[in-house]
């Protein structure tokens, strides 16, 4: 983890940007509570969230994406493994969810390089993303946001008129 934390953060393509990163493999916590107490925070203080895919997974990496997509910050899944990828892309539930503040639903993007990742960081904290708008086959009124790079989902709206509308009447009335 380490080592893809100095790769990512030490690109020439961020190093202008002064980034600081919390590698949570580096926690000093006594104990594994006040480790996801300190994850939490973290998680909370972050402009983003880069999931790195290992082996295999752990609820609290789980927890941590789910955390920031619902607080609406971008996410960004680093999958080695073309199958993982995919299955992070088109089929994890927590890889497309809804920020919790205004009903939006957002996704993350996912990449197999870390090259892209960096690249990602530097389009976001330059404000220099790219999306094209996409509507499926078949599907009208059905629209994915697409962030370019990745060819990532990042934000959709359905087609299916019971669920806008229910969205709409929680999130009218929170004022």
């Amino acid at each position: 983890m380490a080592d893809r934390c100095e790769e990512i953060f030490n690109s020439p393509k961020v190093q202008d940007l002064h980034l600081r990163y919390f590698d949570p493999t580096m926690s000093a916590a006594e104990g594994h509570q006040d480790k996801g107490l300190i994850e939490c925070l973290m998680v909370k203080c972050a402009k983003v969230l880069v999931y790195c895919a290992g082996e295999k997974e752990s609820f609290g990496k789980d927890a941590e994406a789910a955390m920031a997509l619902s607080l609406g910050k971008p996410v960004i899944f680093l999958c080695e493994e073309q199958q993982r990828q995919n299955f992070y892309r088109e089929v994890h539930p927590l890889s497309r969810l809804i920020n919790f503040e205004n009903g939006v639903a957002v996704g993350a993007m996912v990449t197999s390089k870390t090259e892209n990742v960096s690249e990602l960081l530097d389009r976001i904290f330059e404000n220099e993303m790219e999306y094209s708008l996409r509507q499926p086959p078949g599907k009208p009124g059905y629209l994915q946001l697409v962030e370019t790079l990745t060819q990532s989902v990042v934000r959709l709206q359905t087609n299916d008129s019971l669920l806008p509308a229910a969205f709409w009447n929680y999130y009218k009335t929170q004022k």
